[in-house]
C-alpha cells in the first residue's frame, strides 16, 4: 500500500524587505528539480521531510536541515548579493493519502519548530513534535507523528530495545527507506536511520515493515523468553555458588551440581559430615546429636576421662592424620598425572597440526615425503624395538589420513582422561578439607580430656563440657538443614522456569522459522534484478545478487553487497532496491510504503549517463501503479533535457536560486515544468 504523495511545496521567508518563496507542484509518476550546486534545490527536498517531522531521516544533527538564506541572510539572485535579513521562515506541504484524503501541514523554521499546524477540509489543529514529559509525539494523540502514522494508515509495532524495553517502530526508521538524501543517503541502504532509540535489529524491524512480515510479536517473545532463560542460568549459578560457599564454611560435603542446561531429573543440594570415612546426612547427624545431649543429660558418666579414653581419642587423631597423608600424596599423584596427559596431549596437538599443514600442501599440489619416522613412540615417545619397527612386517606404516584420524582419537582419549583426573583432584581436595576440619575438632577433644584428667570434678566437666558442645553442634546443624531446604526450594523454582521459558523459547524459534515471507522476498528479488539489468549492471553479476531473509537488504553470493561491489555499482543497487520497494507496494496491498521516493542527486560516483536515463525510464514507469520519486539533480541542463524529452514527467529547471522575491514572477525560461 502507498501511503501519500507529495502535491505542493511551499517555502516561505519573510524578510524587513519583503518576502520570498518558492512553489513548486508535484505529479505521480516521476519529478525532477534541476539546478545547480548551492541553488536551493537540496532545501526543497530537506524541506519535505522537514515539513512531515521527520528530518532525524537526513542524518545526525540535522535539527534545522538548512542553509542560512532561511533563518539568517537571503539573497536576491547569484548576481545580486544584496543581503536581506531573515524575520521568519515556514514550510508548508500538502499531501493526499491513499483514501484521497487531502492535508496541509504548516512547520515554522526560524520560529517555533516544534509544531506542526494540520489543515483539512473540515478543521485545523496544532500538533506537537519532541516528547510532552514522558509521552512522545509518537505515542501522543496531539503528538504529530501519531496523527501522520494513523493519516498515513499505519500501526506502527512495538519493538523491543537492547535493553529489554518495549517502544514503537518509530516513523524516522522506517522513511530512510524511501528518502535518500545525498550527504550520506548514498553511502548504504538504510544508511540514515537513527539508532538512538536503542532499538534492536532497527533496520531489520524497519524493512520487515515495511515488506507486511508480521513477525514482531514473535520476535519480540523471542527475546523476553531468552531474557528469561540468561536470568534463570544467571540464578543458577548464583545458587551453586552460593551452596559451595555454605559447605566450605561449615566443612560439610556437597553434592555435584550440574550445569542446569545437562540437568534432565530434578537436581537438589545435600549436604553430610564425613564421620570415620562415612558420609552422614544431616538427619543422620541431627538425630545422633539429639540422642547423645539425652544421654549426657541424664547425667551418664560412663565417658569421665581416663587413660583408655585419652590413648582412644589419640587413636582417633593418628587415623585422621593418615588419612591426611594418605589424600595428600593421592593429590600429589593426580597433579603429577595430569601434567603428563597435558604433556602428552600437546605434543599429539602438534603432531596432529603437522599432519594437517601437511595434508593441506598435499591438497594444493605440493609433493611431499610421506616416510615417517618410526624410530620413537608417538605416544609415549619411547624408542622403538627393533623387531616393532622392522621392515619384515606385514603392516605398512599408516596413511597420512589415518595418522590424523588416530591422533584425534589419542587426543580424545587423554582429554577424557584428564577430565576424569580433574574431578578426582576436586573430590580429594574436598576430602582434605573436611579431614582437617575434623583433626581440629578432634584435637580439642583430646586436648579437654587431658585437661580433665587432672581435674577433681572432671567427670562432671566433661560431661557439661560435651553436652554444650554438642547443643552447639546441633543448632549449627539444624541451621544447615534450614540452608539446605531453601536452597532446594530455589532450585526447584529456577530450574522449573527455565525448562519452561527453554521449551517456549524452542517452540517460538521454530515457529518464527516457519513464518512465510519467501514469496515476498522473491517478487522483490524479481523486480530489483530487473532493474539493474535495465541500469546496464554487469549481467554476469546480477543473478548473484539476492534479497538476504536475515537482513532483507540486497546481499551478493552471501555477503554484504557494499564491499563487493564498487562504488557506482552501488549506487545503482540503492536505486533498484528503493524503486523495488515502490514498485512492490504498488502492486502488493501487504506492503507499507511512505508512497514517494525521494533521491537527492542520484547521478552519485561518476554513474554513467546510459545509467541515470535508464533510471529516469525506470522512475517513469511508477506513475503506472500510483507510485511518485521526486528527484533532485544538477545534471547538465541540455543532458537532461535530451534525457527527458518526449517522456511523461514533471520537471523543473532553474537558473538562479530557487527562492526569490514573490513580488518577482518566475520566468518559463528560469523554472518551468515539462509535462
Amino acid at each position: 500500500m502507498l501511503g501519500l504523495k507529495i502535491k505542493e511545496l511551499e517555502i516561505s521567508v519573510n524578510t524587513s524587505s519583503g518576502p520570498f518563496s518558492a512553489k513548486l507542484f508535484f505529479n505521480d509518476g516521476l519529478n525532477i528539480i534541476r539546478a545547480n550546486n548551492s541553488s536551493g534545490k537540496s532545501t526543497c527536498i530537506n524541506a519535505i521531510a522537514f515539513g512531515l517531522g521527520l528530518e532525524a531521516i537526513l542524518g545526525p544533527s540535522r535539527k534545522r536541515p538548512f542553509p542560512k538564506s532561511l533563518y539568517e541572510v537571503i539573497y536576491k539572485s547569484k548576481t545580486d548579493e544584496t543581503p536581506y535579513l531573515v524575520q521568519s521562515s515556514n514550510v508548508q506541504l500538502k499531501i493526499v493519502n491513499s483514501r484521497g484524503d487531502e492535508a496541509t501541514l504548516l512547520r515554522e523554521i526560524e520560529g517555533n519548530s516544534q509544531k506542526i499546524t494540520v489543515s483539512s477540509l473540515i478543521s485545523t489543529q496544532d500538533y506537537f513534535l519532541g516528547a510532552a514529559g514522558e509521552v512522545g509525539s509518537a505515542k501522543s494523540e496531539l503528538g504529530f507523528h501519531h496523527w501522520l502514522a494513523k493519516y498515513i494508515g499505519w500501526t506502527l509495532p512495538e519493538v523491543v530495545t537492547f535493553d529489554g524495553k518495549e517502544i514503537k517502530l518509530y516513523l524516522e526508521c522506517i522513511f530512510p527507506l524511501f528518502f535518500i538524501e545525498q550527504k550520506r543517503g548514498w553511502s548504504e541502504i538504510q544508511a540514515n536511520i537513527p539508532t538512538h532509540y536503542n532499538i534492536r535489529n532497527v533496520k531489520k524491524n524497519a524493512a520487515e515493515f515495511c515488506l507486511g512480515f508480521n513477525s514482531f510479536e514473535q520476535e519480540k517473545k523471542i527475546f523476553m523468553l531468552k531474557a528469561k532463560v540468561d536470568s534463570a542460568e544467571k540464578e543458577w549459578e548464583k545458587i551453586r555458588s552460593t551452596a559451595e560457599s555454605i559447605a566450605d564454611f561449615n566443612s560439610v560435603r556437597i553434592n555435584i551440581i550440574p550445569d542446569i542446561e545437562k540437568t534432565k531429573e530434578k537436581a537438589y543440594v545435600n549436604f553430610s559430615y564425613l564421620e570415620n570415612d562415612i558420609y552422614i546426612s544431616l538427619n543422620n547427624q541431627r538425630s545422633s546429636l539429639k540422642k547423645l545431649i539425652e544421654k549426657l543429660s541424664n547425667g551418664i558418666s560412663e565417658n569421665q576421662p581416663n587413660n583408655e579414653n585419652i590413648e582412644s581419642q589419640a587413636s582417633i587423631i593418628r587415623t585422621l592424620q593418615r588419612e591426611s597423608e594418605n589424600t595428600a600424596r593421592k593429590i600429589e599423584n593426580s597433579l603429577l598425572s595430569l601434567s603428563e596427559t597435558d604433556k602428552k596431549t600437546s605434543t599429539l596437538k602438534h603432531d596432529l597440526n603437522q599432519y594437517q599443514q601437511l595434508r593441506r600442501l598435499k591438497s594444493v599440489g605440493s609433493v611431499i615425503n610421506d616416510e615417517l619416522d618410526i624410530s620413537k613412540c608417538p605416544i609415549c615417545d619411547s624408542n622403538m624395538y627393533d623387531t616393532l619397527g622392522s621392515n619384515s612386517t606385514q603392516r605398512a606404516p599408516m596413511t597420512l589420513e589415518e595418522n590424523i584420524e588416530f591422533l584425534k582419537n589419542q587426543i580424545d582419549f587423554f582429554s577424557s582422561i584428564k577430565l576424569k583426573t580433574a574431578g578426582e583432584i576436586q573430590h580429594f581436595q574436598a576430602s582434605s578439607k573436611l579431614i582437617q576440619a575434623r583433626l581440629g575438632v578432634e584435637q580439642d577433644k583430646l586436648n579437654n580430656l587431658r585437661a580433665d584428667f587432672e581435674d577433681i570434678n572432671a567427670a562432671t566437666k566433661a560431661i557439661l563440657r560435651e553436652k554444650i558442645q554438642a547443643e552447639i553442634q546441633l543448632k549449627e546443624v539444624e541451621k544447615l538443614q534450614d540452608s539446605e531446604k531453601n536452597l532446594n526450594e530455589q532450585i526447584e523454582r529456577i530450574q522449573s522456569a527455565w525448562r519452561t521459558a527453554s521449551d517456549s523459547l524452542r517452540l517460538a524459534r521454530k515457529n518464527s522459522s516457519e513464518t512465510n515471507k519467501y514469496a515476498t522476498i522473491t517478487k522483490l528479488e524479481q523486480i530489483i534484478r530487473r532493474n539493474l539489468e535495465s541500469f546496464q549492471f554487469d549481467h554476469a553479476a546480477i543473478n548473484s545478487i539476492s534479497v538476504s531473509d536475515q537482513t532483507l537488504r540486497p546481499e551478493q553470493e552471501g555477503y554484504d553487497i557494499v564491499a563487493e561491489t564498487s562504488a557506482s555499482d552501488y549506487i545503482r543497487v540503492i536505486w533498484a532496491y528503493t524503486l523495488g520497494l515502490l514498485e512492490l507496494a504498488g502492486t502488493e496491498k501487504e506492503i507499507n510504503h511512505g508512497g514517494f521516493v525521494v533521491f537527492d542527486e542520484p547521478r552519485q560516483h561518476e554513474a554513467s549517463k546510459n545509467s541515470f536515463i535508464s533510471l529516469i525510464d525506470t522512475a517513469l514507469k511508477s506513475k503506472s501503479y500510483g507510485g511518485q520519486v521526486i528527484f533532485a539533480t544538477s545534471m547538465e541542463k541540455s543532458e537532461l533535457e535530451n534525457a527527458c524529452k518526449g517522456k511523461d514527467l514533471n520537471i523543473y529547471f532553474f537558473d538562479d536560486y530557487i527562492l526569490k522575491p514573490s513580488v518577482q514572477k518566475t520566468s518559463p525560461s528560469e523554472s518551468s515544468p515539462l509535462i
